[in-house]
């Protein structure tokens, strides 16, 4: 990934971040970062260290929308996203990395359908996209399985804590195991932006 050293130098630091991490493990093999900076699009809401602005509301991934999420509010046990600073994430992650980036939902165990029996494995469709989970709440398992870089069979697992982020590569199957109320965030990689 190639980034002209004016924007390397204007990017906010948790972006520098994701972007070196990218730049060692896009379209190679899974990876967890354990930033060092939080990124305020997402509320690690179990660190008590998140401003009220970035939490008051989440995004509804059925409606599209943000919305108050439970009344919680700011460093609650609630959580949240912010859907502006998601859209200005989206959009200077894509201008420094070249990549297509967008929001691809926000995932609460409890939610899934059939939650309370063994996870399923689930893959992007077509297998196309990577992926950057971005744990915000709950500690949670992440397994996966897809083809290595020799071309064999491989398996990576790992557990999540809030503020951690995971990447998944294209074509790489994922299932997670953990808490009902854990929540992540989940963002698709896809090619270059012309």
């Amino acid at each position: 990934m190639d980034m002209p050293e004016e924007a390397w130098g204007r990017a906010a630091p948790h972006l520098r971040e994701i972007v070196l991490f990218l730049s060692v493990h896009l379209d190679r093999a899974p990876g967890v970062l354990w930033p060092e900076y939080d990124n305020p699009a997402f509320g690690d809401i179990d660190d008590g260290d998140d401003t009220a602005d970035t939490l008051d509301t989440v995004y509804d991934e059925g409606a599209g929308e943000a919305e108050d999420a439970d009344d919680t509010g700011a460093g609650s046990a609630g959580g949240g996203v912010c859907p502006a600073q998601v859209d200005r994430f989206t959009a200077e992650l894509a201008s420094l990395t070249g990549l297509s980036v967008r929001l691809d939902q926000v995932e609460t165990a409890g939610d899934a359908p059939g939650a309370d029996v063994e996870a399923a494995w689930t893959r992007q469709p077509g297998g196309r996209e990577h992926l950057l989970i971005h744990q915000i709440a709950g500690a949670v398992t992440w397994q996966l399985t897809g083809t290595g870089e020799s071309g064999l069979p491989d398996s990576f697992q790992c557990r999540l804590l809030p503020g951690e982020v995971l990447y998944v590569p294209a074509g790489w199957s994922r299932r997670r195991v953990g808490a009902p109320q854990a929540q992540c965030v989940v963002i698709s990689l896809a090619g270059k932006v012309d």
